[in-house]
């Protein structure tokens, strides 16, 4: 067993169906492709990477085929987990080569994914079941933990952002306040990087493959001198984890 785990967060990647499109002035699949070659650089042999949500934009059969494509060229397990901008009946059915919405054990660790997306709605939610569900799987394993959810369950200090956030997170700081385990929680979502506190945890939050969005910020505002980027992050046997957001230079 390694002594250290290295896994690369990856979110908000909103490809399209057509891999030549643009989406708000964003060649996606271009941008997506330059994070991940350029976080496979850094990191050639990760133990697992970790997709966000908000995958793919249009929610097309033909995005999550070509995104699968491109994960089954990978030499590690994927976890996934849908956002506001994916279909996730269709992604868990066309992401073969990726977990989706459960757990993944890795060593001492276990990873979990979960699904945050509304129908309808930027906001998300988890919903009793799967809150009670992941009650279950902490209860029954108490290996040290990394949360997985798309929607920050904590506000990032962007109103129009918070204001789209994780409607049932009293939930789940229930808990998460409950199980010791748990020793971060990773979000996507926001498009821009942070390092906040839920329940006791650090919550981290994961800078956009393509465009960010303006820390602090009270209406919707990009953030044009942020590259796009990734989080690294390591777990050790002792159940710690340490993590650093990694930018890739983009054409201006």
């Amino acid at each position: 067993m390694p002594a250290t785990y290295q896994l690369l967060h990856l979110t908000d990647l909103h490809l399209l169906a057509d891999p030549e499109a643009n989406l708000h002035g964003w060649p996606v699949e271009r941008a997506f492709q330059q994070v991940l070659a350029g976080a496979l650089a850094e990191t050639p042999r990760p133990d697992a990477i970790i997709l966000g949500g908000d995958l793919v934009d249009d929610e097309s059969e033909h995005g999550y085929a070509r995104l699968d494509a491109t994960l089954a060229c990978l030499s590690c397990p994927v976890l996934a987990m849908a956002g506001n901008h994916d279909d996730p009946a269709r992604m868990a059915r066309m992401l073969k080569h990726a977990v989706v919405h459960d757990r993944l054990e890795l060593g001492g660790w276990q990873l979990i994914a979960l699904d945050s997306h509304i129908q309808g709605s930027d906001a998300g939610m988890l919903g009793h079941a799967q809150i009670e569900r992941l009650d279950g799987w902490l209860h029954a394993n108490t290996a040290s933990t990394l949360v997985c959810l798309h929607h920050p369950p904590v506000d990032v200090g962007a109103a129009w952002i918070d204001a789209i956030g994780l409607r049932d997170r009293d939930a789940l700081e229930d808990v998460i306040a409950r199980h010791s385990q748990v020793n971060a929680l990773v979000c996507g979502h926001a498009h821009q990087a942070a390092e906040l506190a839920f329940a006791g945890r650090a919550c981290l939050i994961t800078p956009s493959t393509m465009r960010q969005f303006a820390p602090g910020s009270c209406d919707f505002a990009e953030d044009a001198a942020r590259a796009p980027g990734y989080r690294h992050i390591q777990l050790d046997c002792n159940g710690r984890m340490t993590s650093t957001v990694r930018r890739v230079p983009w054409p201006t």
